[in-house]
Order: C-alpha cells, then structure tokens, then sequence
C-alpha cells in the first residue's frame, strides 16, 4: 500500500486516503456529516492487473461521482438510491461494452462502493468485491455482513450486461466514523483492532490497514477513512431557543420529526429515521461476530443509540410487520414520491405555525387549570360553634371538584331553531358545500404538489440535456442523457403538459443523436417488391459496371430507371444442356457476372449474352452452407462459415479441387461468419461487427466498431477499391459509415415517419456517389447517404 497522504488541498480535516490511486475517488463541499455537508467517496476493486485497467477505473470513477454529484438539495432517499443504481448500471454497461469482442482473461471488472452524504444522511451502494466499516455509538456495522446472501450485488462492474448494487442507509452523529476498503483488510481490521475503527483518529485507521495489506501480500490495496466531527457552533438565535423549548413541549416522535424538516433541505425522508442503518431489498446489513445487531440478532436486544432517534419496537425478522420501516427503492413509486412530496412541504410551512399555535394553547389551558384549582376552589366549610361540651369531633371538609362555569344564562341568550324538515335540509346542505370546500382545497394543494414536482422533473431533464451539450466526453455526455430521459419518464407519469415533455423528449433525442454520431434518414426510397429466397439461400446485392444486380430466387439485374428487375437467370433454366440448380450466390467477376449452385459456376458472356456452364470441383458433394460468394482477378471464392473455411477455385480451372486459402488456420475467425468483400485482401465480417482482414491466407488484422449501442447482427458488409470508408449492416435497420480502423465515423437510422430500414439482408453501396441499395424482407431501397463529417 502506498503511504498515506496526510494532508492535501482536497482533503479536510478527519478524513484521510492511501496516496495518489486511480482507484479511489473523494468530492466533497462543507464539512461531512453536518446539515450542509454534502460529498461522495469511491472506492474500486480492480479483478486483475492489465494494460487500461487504470484507465478503465478513471471512466467508472467519473460516471459514479458525476451521477452523485448531481443531485440537487432537493432529492429524497428514495430518488437518491434510483440515481445510484443507474449510475452503477451506467458504468457496467460501459464496462461491458469495452470487454465486448475481448477475451475473457483481458475483461476489466471493478468491485465498487460508493459512500454518498447528504447532510447527517449517508448511503451506501456497493457490488462486490468491497467492503464499509461505519463506527456509531461504540458498535461496528459491516456492509455486507457475514450473513449477506449472494444476490446481483455479488458481481463486479463489467461481468455481466445487467447489474444491481446493494443500498444501506444510516444516519451519521459526531463521533462516527465511516472506512472504505477491501473486504478483506476490512474484516481484518474489524477483528484485530475494533477500537481503531471507534476512534476519531482517521489517520490511524490507514496505518494499520497499510500494515495488514503488507501482512496479506497486498501492498497495492487503497482505503479511504471518515472521522465525522462536530459541527461548527453558531451563535443562539432567541427563534431557535424558542422552537428548541417548543420541541421538549411535543411528543417524542413528532418532535424529532420537526427536527429533522428543520435541519435538511429534504423534502422529506423515504426511511423512518428511527432506524438506525437500514437494509434494503438488495442487500444484506451485517457486521463483525462480536456485534448481535450486525449477525441480525434483533430480536434478543433492539440497537441501541444514545441520540434523539427512537428505538425500533419490532424485530426486523419480521418483513410484513416492517414493511412500513424499510426503504426499497423502485422506478415506480413516483407517485408515493408525489404525495410524500406534497406532505412534507404542507408539513414543513406549518411546522412554526403550529408550534406557536401549540404554544398558545398550551398556556391558556395551564391558566384555565390554575385558575379552577385555585381561584375558583371553594373555601372550607367553618365548624359549628363550641358548645362546651365533648361531643363528636368535627370534620374539617374541602370541595376539590373542579367547577365549569354555567353557561345557561349564555344559552338562554341564544336563538331558538324549531326542528324541522327545512332545518334538517339547511344542516345537511352546510355540511356538504363545507366538505365540497374541505375536498376542493385538498385536491388544488395535491394537483398544486403535483405540477411542482412536474416542473422540477422537466427542469431537471433540460439542465441534464444542457450538460451533455457540453461535455466533451461521450461516456459523460450519455450518462447526462441517461438521466434526462428517466427524469422525462417520471414526468409523464404525472399525465401533465404531454406536449411539452415530447418537446424536450425531442431535445433530448437530437442531443443523443450528436453524442452518438447518429444521422437520421429522410431521402429514403422504396423502389418496389423483391421474390423472396429459397431457403438456406442468403440473399444478395453487388455492383458490376455501374448496374446493380439483385440475388434472391434469381438472378436480377435492376434496370437504368431502378423501376424494374430484369431476370438474367433462375432455377431450372437448360444451360449447357443441363439444368440450373437452386443459386447459393453471384458476384461480380472480370466484367461479366458469376452465379453459383454448388456444382456449377455460370458466367455470362458479354458478346452473346449467353450463360456459359463451368462445373466445380467437389469433394463428392455439392457444396452447401456458403454464405457468400465473391470473384476477384478471375478466381471465385466461397465462404463456408460452418467449417471456417474460405475456398479458392483458381482462373480457368474451376473443375479443379478448390484450395484451403487460409490453410486450415484462423477457424475461430471464420466461424460464424456473415459477409465477405475482397479487393486484394480478404475481409470477413463477423456478427458483433468486427471486421477481419486476411492477406495472401495469413491473418492481418481486426477491427471491432466502438459504438453505442453494440453491434450484435451484423449482416452485411459493403466497401469499394481506394475508398475510405466501410459500410456495416445490423439486422435490426442500422447503417455504420466506419473507417478503415474501425472507428465510428456515423450511424444512419431512418427519420421519423421515414420507411423502415429493417429487417436488412444486404447493402450495397457507392461511396463514390454517396448512394445505398438496401434488401429487406419486403422491398428493395434507394437511400441518399449523408455526406462524412468534415476532416473525415
């Protein structure tokens, strides 16, 4: 472990960090743990050691403190534990996607935790490897416990497509302390040395966890450790004193409450807050044997705490019977969100009035008491007069009863109703508009609350969408919009302004559209029909002499005004002498087409415009399974993505065995594949997108696009001689315009209200005039390519 960082410019007193490290990460403004103190510390767990894993964990590490960084003082728990989890389920898709087309041995995977604080708040998401130690009230609290079931938080950042982090809540006191490290030295620490982590000596902790790192053999281990100190004293406010006194009058419950409005910025809290550290639905609470709470021993003895906070009265054994006390964030609890929102306003602009009004009450009772038990107390009864004689001693009464005044005289002062069916009616039309006014003023402050947390959301989604517009890095930018799109989704759950949200839903779209080097197409035309191909038949398209030609159950060439096809040659047709079987491919070969039926090769000639049969060489069999067919300087070749091959049948010898061009090598990269374009070299396409280079049967190269989303059925593959650029084809009616490299130049998707593109078969396109002819399922497609971005 590197030695610690005493002090930085970063770093405030109490807390302190392992030394520069890619891997740990520390924002914060104000003091932590205090009413205005608000920060986030990340902490990662690299899975191996690699070229990038540094700047692998630099990307993750800005995604997860961008995405706590952002919330405003406005955000309840439960909106801050949805932003945690798309922020982690941001920065394990980006993870998944770099380690997409890479080996298994080469994949980057973090164990993460991240500690965000917000006032006396601090929550907690974490997927493992990791591990938090939070010191409170002379206990330790380990998360996760030794108890914690195995769930989606046990898998690190990057491993699968889909995760889900493990969220604790607790609330923070001076004294407390909070330590981010592996789970490993975390475990270690919490057993050798528990009263380290109890101390406010933060320094201290990251001493001896540098000393176990050296003991376990991990001396490139990081930490980061918390000491929440005591916040700063401010002068006595006679307001303050006044409403300290009114709290010490309310109950217990309701007072602390009050207190909590009082110190937050929160429109309220998800938690009940007398929980100390609560569990959510993702994850495990748990901590060190020594410590009953943390093995969930609830039970036995309820936690303890020397705060204002109240005691749970209920084990938390029992889920129905805490349902009311757990907080399990959902992405469809907006409306819960809503009216909690709305009480927590009412509540928090009625909180002095109704303390003085409280107050009041309270010493016009007290008076009204002293007055019956003192003023209005009847005087004792005098004893008869001594008679001089030893009688029965005289009893000494008092009248204590409390005497109500009389209010008949007042009563009889009153007007008298007579009772009947008219007054009857009148009550009851009183009642009613009174409760008509009652419900109509309720609706208005909900319908009020509402449009309020409507135009919060909107607001929100523009200043996301503004943000993006301005970053420079597209990792970022996305997960601005990201955000932006959930705030827009929960906007139009409310059902108000629907043409405003598909204003900035638009907005939101042409941004994403920039980020993600996306060009929308209008000029696209439908230029008729297409036969469908037999089955097991791949259909398509290639240039030849500046005409195209179209394969499905024939052969086609479409004519000069791309309203027709002309049928060149179809099944069954004598040529030879010999019947044509069913066409696996054509390909343009040395200026005159090539079809293909896995026996016979027929090539046109151009001076009779009759087809000429050439039969192959076979290995017993017709060839079957080819996936393409291609022709270059006379040769043919076919792609066999089942075996991996490519064959080779040599000019002017087709009835010849063809040739193993790879060899037998490289299988792996032929397996599988889709298309193949040949102008001297070979290129391969494979589904995900990568784009193989062969040259004279040896493996050049390959190049697997960086786009977002990831290709995952790639189709086909056009490219021409000298020409810059390759064009890739997704199933799903997705274009990519990449480099030779590989890189991301644009992605062409239809515009709205735009002819589909998908399901694509082929493409073929002229780079030169800026054209594509796209084949789907249903039509043939002329489309009017964007011109590349300048400097392209």
């Amino acid at each position: 472990m590197p030695r610690t960082t005493w002090a930085t410019t970063h770093f405030a007193p109490g807390i302190a960090a392992t030394g520069e490290s890619p891997y740990i990460g520390l924002l914060m403004d104000g003091d932590l743990g205090s009413a205005g103190g608000h920060g986030v510390a990340v902490i990662l767990e690299p899975l191996g050691e690699g070229p990038g894993v540094a700047e692998a964990a630099r990307q993750v590490l800005a995604l997860l403190q961008h995405a706590a960084w952002q919330i405003n003082g406005q955000t309840s728990l439960e909106e801050l534990g949805d932003t945690l989890g798309q922020a982690f389920g941001a920065a394990n898709q980006w993870l998944f996607s770099l380690n997409a087309g890479r080996s298994l041995g080469e994949w980057y995977r973090f164990g993460a935790t991240c500690a965000l604080f917000r006032g006396p708040d601090l929550l907690i998401a974490q997927v493992l490897p990791g591990q938090v130690l939070v010191g409170q009230e002379q206990e330790i609290y380990a998360f996760p416990g030794e108890d914690a079931e195995r769930q989606d938080s046990s898998y690190p950042l990057g491993q699968y497509r889909q995760v889900q982090p493990a969220l604790y809540y607790t609330r923070l006191a001076p004294g407390d302390t909070v330590v981010l490290c592996h789970q490993e030295l975390g475990a270690a620490l919490a057993a050798r040395f528990p009263e380290a982590i109890l101390s406010p000596d933060s320094h201290r902790i990251i001493r001896l966890l540098e000393e176990l790192a050296w003991e376990s053999g991990r001396p490139d281990a990081h930490a980061i450790a918390i000491a929440i100190g005591s916040e700063r004293s401010a002068p006595a406010r006679p307001l303050r004193r006044l409403a300290d006194v009114l709290l010490h009058l309310l109950p217990e419950e309701t007072a602390r409450r009050l207190d909590s409005r009082a110190r937050t910025n929160w429109p309220g809290e998800a938690v009940d807050p007398t929980i100390e550290a609560v569990q959510t639905n993702h994850g495990a609470t748990g901590g060190v044997d020594a410590h009953a709470e943390a093995r969930g021993d609830w039970d036995d003895e309820p936690p303890r705490r020397s705060d204002d906070s109240a005691t749970p009265d209920r084990s938390w054994r029992d889920e129905e019977s805490t349902a009311e006390e757990r907080w399990e964030p959902s992405a469809s609890s907006d409306d819960d969100a809503v009216a909690g929102d709305f009480e927590h306003r009412a509540g928090r602009s009625r909180t002095l009035v109704e303390l003085l009004a409280g107050f009041a009450i309270a010493l016009v009772a007290a008076a009204l008491g002293v007055w019956q038990l003192i003023s209005r107390r009847r005087h004792r009864l005098s004893p008869p007069a001594d008679d001089g004689t030893f009688g029965l001693p005289r009893l000494q009464r008092f009248n204590d009863a409390i005497q109500f005044p009389d209010f008949g005289p007042v009563r009889r002062q009153l007007p008298r109703l007579p009772v009947s069916r008219m007054t009857g009616l009148v009550a009851i039309s009183l009642i009613g508009i009174l409760t008509t006014a009652l419900a109509f003023s309720i609706h208005n402050d909900r319908e009020r609350a509402r449009q309020e947390r409507f135009d919060m959301l909107v607001q929100t989604a523009v200043q996301e969408r503004m943000l993006a517009e301005q970053s420079s890095d597209p990792t970022i930018a996305r997960a601005y919009l990201s955000t932006a799109s959930a705030r827009l989704d929960a906007a139009a759950e409310l059902g108000l302004d629907p043409a405003r949200i598909q204003q900035e839903r638009a907005a939101v779209q042409a941004a994403t559209d920039r980020v993600l080097k996306i060009q929308r197409l209008e000029s696209i035309q439908v230029l008729g029909g297409v036969p469908p191909a037999p089955e097991g038949v791949t259909p398509r398209l290639f240039f030849g002499n500046g005409q195209l030609y179209i394969l499905t159950d024939a052969l086609y060439r479409l004519d000069s005004g791309g309203t027709k096809l002309i049928k060149l040659l179809e099944p069954g047709a004598q040529v030879g002498g010999a019947p044509v079987g069913t066409l696996l491919g054509a390909a343009w070969g040395e200026g005159t087409p090539v079809a293909f039926d896995g026996a016979n090769a027929y090539i046109l000639d151009p001076a009779t415009a009759q087809w000429n049969r050439l039969p192959v060489g076979t290995f017993g069999a017709p060839y079957s399974g080819v996936a393409t067919v291609n022709g270059f300087a006379g040769n043919l070749y076919l792609l066999l993505p089942e075996p991996g091959q490519i064959l080779k049948f040599l000019a002017g010898s087709y009835q010849n065995q063809p040739e193993d061009w790879t060899g037998g090598q490289f299988t792996e990269h032929l397996s599988g594949a889709v298309d193949m374009e040949i102008d001297g070299r070979i290129y391969v396409l494979k589904p995900d997108g990568t784009v193989v280079t062969f040259y004279r049967g040896a493996l050049e190269g390959e190049a697997t696009p960086q786009v977002d989303p990831p290709v995952a059925n790639a189709v086909a593959l056009s490219m021409q001689p000298d020409r810059p650029f390759r064009y890739v084809a997704d199933r799903d009616g997705r274009i990519l315009r990449l480099s030779q490299d590989g890189t991301l130049v644009q992605q062409f998707l239809p515009a709205e209200g735009a002819p589909p593109l998908g399901p694509i078969r082929d493409i073929a396109v002229d780079d030169i005039l800026g054209v594509a002819y796209v084949l789907t399922d249903q039509a043939l497609l002329s489309i009017r390519l964007p011109a590349p971005p300048a400097g392209q």
